[in-house]
């Protein structure tokens, strides 16, 4: 066995301990050897994963978190939009840490991975580091949407790319709530550069459809 692998074994077995150990989670939450499961429930059908992929040029890992939720792919399905998903078919919303350019959460230098730890201070060191992001930015982040939070559209504000129909993601989480966006929420929503409305005229039509009832 090469020294890489003989390390990434030894780092990838203490993760899991540690996740395991430390990661409080709903009983439909399971860590499991190089991921994070979310398992559908009897009352919710979406599920999702966050997992620890290594990347060989790059000697580290990046993670990568998805989530799918037929609630909202029926409801893409019964708008039709005139415009493509930013996602492949059935996934809400995916993303893994080498897409966040400037505004990196998981990595500590640039590039978007966690180098891989060479001894034994190191793993611990980069598993709480691990740790404390999945817990704080990434597991809730996936949380929100497959519990369909009202959070979620500050979520799909800061990251749009990341989900597949953002506007429409939006407009079902403000039309369950039966909450209103904030003028300034709504400027973002409505802005060229946040790239979250697909077609302007359709999704302009929509949003006053949808609060007209």
């Amino acid at each position: 066995m090469s020294v890489t692998a003989e390390l990434r074994k030894l780092f990838e077995i203490e993760l899991y301990n540690y996740l395991k150990a430390n990661l409080v989670c709903a009983s439909n939450i399971k860590c499991l050897k190089k991921e994070i499961s979310i398992k559908k429930t009897k009352d919710n059908e979406a599920s999702g994963y966050i997992c620890f992929d290594f990347l060989n040029n790059a000697r580290g890992y990046c993670l990568c978190t998805s989530v799918d939720s037929p609630e909202l792919i029926d409801f893409f399905n019964k708008i039709n939009p005139p415009y493509r998903s930013n996602l492949p078919e059935d996934t809400v919303y995916a993303m893994n840490t080498l897409m966040e350019g400037s505004f990196k959460s998981f990595a500590p230098n640039f590039g978007g991975t966690v180098d891989l730890p060479r001894n034994e201070e190191e793993r611990k060191k980069t598993c709480e580091w691990i740790y404390t992001k999945v817990r704080d930015i990434y597991l809730p982040r996936a949380m929100n949407l497959i519990e369909l939070k009202p959070e979620t559209v500050k979520d799909i504000i800061l990251f749009p790319d990341y989900y597949a129909y953002p506007f429409l993601i939006i407009l079902y989480i403000i039309k369950k709530h039966n909450i209103s966006l904030s003028d300034k929420d709504m400027e973002s929503v409505f802005s060229k550069r946040k790239r979250i409305i697909g077609n302007k005229s359709f999704d302009k039509q929509l949003l006053d459809t949808y609060l007209s009832e």
